[in-house]
């Protein structure tokens, strides 16, 4: 942006104007004023109006307007954010069990949906602290909590379904996401349980896992993905490539309620589209709104030199001028 340190010199500009208003129109007039008895023999041999009349008051003005933007102190400043508040502590605890390659999400399986609703959602959270832990057979955290969403949303994109795991341990996620988050020191703490299967496997059952992120104050938020029953599955053929069958999936939707009821959630949410994991996403959003403050600094480059520089080009031009090509006689 730009701005002037001084800004009400620039009712000097006025002074433009009013200085060509006296030479175009005073000056005329204080000419033909001359008490001389034959003013109308001195006509003739005055010279006609050239370029050059209104060379020399164009050039003034322009000086005079370089001036007075010098001393206004014109500035280029780069503006900057100063963030400080409450922020929301969130992880994403993602599914990648090998029934997420279900496409009941048209064109997209489970996971990738969930992926890409997920990256909206991170984009959206700028002020919050996010990390990411994934699970199947066992549990890892993709990435801790950051405020780089950047290197989040990269590491999301690199998520693909463990398709050696044969079972799904939602007690081992959501316990792992406590871990991420016992020890955060904001006011509010969340985890996204983001799962289509059932518990059956982990060292840790999902509701003790639950009972654990209540002793931290941790909201878990399950989301179930996808639908029950028979749904297309990807099955690899040597012969004809990827074909897609009928596959009985089960979920478990009583036991997230059950989750979300001990943490202090009301029920968990079921999408069996995009556009319900988007909105299901989208509620979360505004139920854990972050409260922070955003002042903005400036820092400034003053432009001042650069009019001070063209008015002493512009004088020197006039001078050039007068001395070296056109001479005018004395007033």
């Amino acid at each position: 942006m730009i701005d002037f340190y001084s800004p009400w010199w620039l009712f000097a500009l006025l002074l433009a104007p009013l200085y060509l208003y006296y030479e175009f129109r005073m000056k005329g007039k204080k000419r033909q004023a001359l008490p001389f008895s034959r003013y109308s023999l001195l006509q003739k041999f005055k010279p006609g109006k050239s370029l050059w009349t209104y060379i020399y008051p164009i050039l003034r003005t322009a000086v005079i307007v370089c001036l007075v933007l010098a001393i206004a102190r014109p500035r280029f400043g780069k503006g900057r954010e100063d963030v400080s508040g409450e922020g929301v502590d969130i992880v994403i605890a993602l599914d990648v069990s090998g029934s997420m390659l279900a496409v009941d999400f048209m064109p997209e399986n489970r996971l990738g949906a969930a992926k890409k609703v997920a990256k909206e959602f991170i984009e959206q959270r700028r002020q919050d602290r996010i990390g990411l832990v994934t699970f199947s057979e066992y549990a890892l955290t993709r990435c801790p909590l950051t405020h780089d969403h950047g290197a989040l949303i990269r590491l999301l994109g690199q998520v693909e379904v463990n398709q050696e795991a044969s079972s799904t341990a939602i007690g081992m996620g959501l316990a792992t996401s406590v871990a991420r988050l016992r020890n955060s020191t904001a006011k509010s703490k969340v985890i996204i349980l983001i799962t289509d299967g059932v518990n059956n496997t982990g060292e840790i059952d999902p509701f003790s896992a639950a009972d654990m992120a209540k002793t931290f104050n941790i909201k878990v938020y399950p989301v179930g993905v996808g639908s029950n029953g028979l749904v297309d599955f990807p099955v690899s053929d040597p012969i004809f490539g990827t074909r897609y069958q009928k596959v009985a999936i089960e979920m478990d939707m009583q036991a997230l309620n059950t989750i979300a009821a001990r943490t202090g959630t009301g029920q968990a949410a079921l999408a069996t589209s995009t556009e319900q994991l988007k909105g299901i996403l989208d509620n979360i959003d505004k139920l854990e709104k972050s409260r922070y403050k955003i002042r903005y600094y400036y820092d400034y480059k003053e432009m001042f030199p650069l009019f001070l520089w063209l008015a002493l080009l512009l004088l020197g031009a006039e001078l050039c001028l007068k001395l070296v090509w056109v001479r005018i006689l004395p007033e």
